[in-house]
């Protein structure tokens, strides 16, 4: 089982030191150690859902289709950006940062965000450079065009990383519980669909032990996916240094300096997509996020068992029990109780 504050402490400490050390190994060995033994997936009773269930195949939607609107909604103080382009690109602090790379303390107390080796190459090209002189005869003007340039870049980014996480980031919608009452009324069909059981180990894909041993860019069928508990908050999941990291990539990148700036948190792309508001913890959900080198928004994962709802039609009743015997899965269907005062919403063996 998940314990919160220690779920949060290991995603706070993903970020980056100096030396390139992180904890994202620490993180999913602790989920993967935690997590339940089976997660549901709450479905209508659709000629689409039906035929996946048939097909073993677990297909991803996007953010934008969800329930809540701020699901996946990337937050970003641009002001905040802008206000640290604004400083950096000042004549004073310009020279500050070119008396920095003069001295020989510059490798060690570079940003985290540089890599040694890329610090250790931008050294060794500026010696004999005489960057005081450099910084002065440069308009400007010239500055004035450089912190334009940063921040376009900056609205250009978060604009295209909001229409990614909302349109185009693949996710399937896992929850801990089958017999929520209030999940099979918003996502069964007010209990006329079904629920899936999958057993967590086998939510994953071929890919993640390559049997050809490929690399994922040189294969056209890569898929990756990472399961992930949701995060509960009163506060949305705050990006603003992803994007400003991102700025400084994207710029180093057209100077023709690759790799000179990394992320400070290797992990945030995929925080983007688990903080949740509070008043959607009831429904105690996993998320499972795709990541692929083609169009596919599929995996294949067996169902452990299928869960019939209380009100589900004979015609979808019948269909699902035959291919769920034809796989030999497990058949519950979902009963109110109704002689006990208690609300009691339990399953029962399917009578074939």
């Amino acid at each position: 089982m998940i314990n919160r504050n220690k779920y949060i402490g290991l995603l706070n400490g993903t970020v980056k030191d100096i030396n390139g050390k992180n904890t994202i190994m620490d993180l999913l060995q602790y989920i993967q150690c935690n997590k339940p033994k089976s997660l549901f997936h709450y479905r209508r009773c659709t000629e689409y859902t039906i035929e996946a269930f048939r097909e073993n195949k677990v297909y991803f939607n996007t953010a934008n289709n969800f329930n809540d609107p701020y699901d996946c909604l990337v937050y970003c103080d641009i002001e905040k950006i802008n206000s640290q382009i604004s400083n950096m690109t000042t004549i004073p602090n310009l020279k500050k940062a070119q008396r920095n790379i003069n001295t020989t303390g510059f490798i060690e107390t570079r940003p985290p965000q540089m890599p040694k080796e890329k610090a250790e190459q931008i050294l060794e090209s500026l010696k004999g450079i005489d960057l005081q002189t450099m910084v002065d005869h440069i308009p400007n003007e010239s500055w004035g065009i450089l912190n334009s340039h940063l921040k376009e870049t900056a609205k250009e980014i978060l604009y295209s990383y909001i229409n990614y996480y909302k349109m185009e980031m693949p996710l399937v919608c896992l929850s801990e519980k089958y017999n929520n009452i209030l999940m099979w009324a918003h996502y069964a069909d007010n209990h006329r669909g079904f629920v899936i059981e999958y057993d967590t180990d086998t939510l994953k894909t071929d890919c993640m032990q390559c049997p050809q041993g490929k690399d994922y860019s040189n294969c056209e069928k890569w898929k990756q996916v990472m399961l992930l508990p949701v995060l509960y908050t009163n506060q949305r999941y705050d990006a603003t240094k992803y994007i400003y990291d991102n700025i400084l990539i994207k710029t180093f990148n057209q100077l023709k300096i690759p790799n000179a700036w990394m992320l400070e948190d290797d992990f945030a792309q995929y925080k983007i997509n688990i903080f949740k508001q509070k008043s959607w913890a009831y429904e105690r959900e996993w998320r499972l996020q795709l990541y692929r080198t083609n169009r596919d928004k599929f995996i294949k994962v067996k169902p452990v068992a299928i869960y019939l709802g209380c009100r589900i039609a004979k015609c979808y009743e019948d269909i699902l029990v035959k291919y769920a015997q034809e796989q030999n899965i497990k058949i519950y269907k979902m009963n109110e109780n109704t002689p006990k005062l208690k609300y009691s919403f339990t399953r029962k063996n399917y009578n074939l």
